[in-house]
């Protein structure tokens, strides 16, 4: 699967209010099953990378080595 293909399969949840009046996108990767956020001036594919990158460190932590997800 492609960057693109990926980035077409993500589903829009709707938008959060933040405290300090600003908001984000809630999204959800189908091929991860993860919900995440993109944050102002960020791209889908920016927030997508934020967040395979913070899984990546918590699965070093609990399985002493890195999970990449497949694109």
């Amino acid at each position: 699967m492609t960057d693109l293909q990926r980035i077409q399969g993500i589903t829009v949840l709707g938008v959060q209010a933040r405290h300090r009046g600003e908001s984000y996108i809630l999204c959800n990767d189908p091929e991860t099953g993860t919900t995440f956020a993109v944050h102002p001036g960020e791209t889908i594919g920016e927030a997508l990378d934020r967040v395979e990158a913070r899984y990546q460190e918590a699965m070093k932590g609990s399985h002493g080595d890195g999970y990449r997800v497949h694109r």
